[in-house]
């Protein structure tokens, strides 16, 4: 494999700027059109180091590959984003987990979660309504804690049978 910060002659922590100047006093002194002597090959070579180690994710990838890679290998790089291979193995696991169904134990955990919130939540209602109307604590005002609890325990209701209805179908 082509050691391109030999190429280049930088060290492979150089900076993208480093590696810039680098390539651009290479290029001027190995152009063709200024050194006639030299070989359009070596340019290449110089160009094709520049235009890998240029760019984060080629130069990353490359990093890899004169790690791990054997020497005689050749680095490809496929044009376009790597990413969509990813995604599409990224939808598949998430379409073939939407598809299991929800087992026995996990609904009973869920809907016993779901009592005990509800349950602590009117709770707190109650006991809300309670304090209003025994002696008032100075500076506490309980209707606060009424709406509140009143908010929390619909949302919870809400939320509650939207992940329910979400797991039937």
């Amino acid at each position: 494999m082509v050691d391109y910060y030999k190429i280049l002659g930088v060290s492979s922590l150089a900076s993208t700027d480093c590696i810039r100047k680098a390539f651009r006093s290479k290029a001027k002194a190995l152009h063709p059109d200024v050194n006639p002597e030299i070989s359009p090959e070596e340019f290449l070579q110089i160009n094709e180091a520049y235009q890998v180690l240029s760019d984060e994710n080629k130069r990353r990838l490359y990093d890899l590959r004169l790690k791990h890679g054997t020497l005689g290998q050749r680095v490809y790089y496929r044009p376009g984003n790597v990413r969509t291979a990813y995604q599409a193995q990224y939808n598949y696991r998430k379409k073939s987990s939407e598809d299991e169904k929800m087992g026995m134990f996990e609904k009973i955990v869920t809907y016993f979660l779901f009592l005990s919130l509800f349950i602590t939540s009117l709770f707190a209602v109650i006991f809300g309504i309670y304090r209003l109307f025994q002696e008032p604590v100075e500076g506490v005002n309980p209707y606060l804690g009424i709406v509140l609890g009143v908010v929390l325990t619909i949302l919870m209701s809400i939320g509650y049978f939207t992940y329910i209805k979400a797991n039937k179908s």
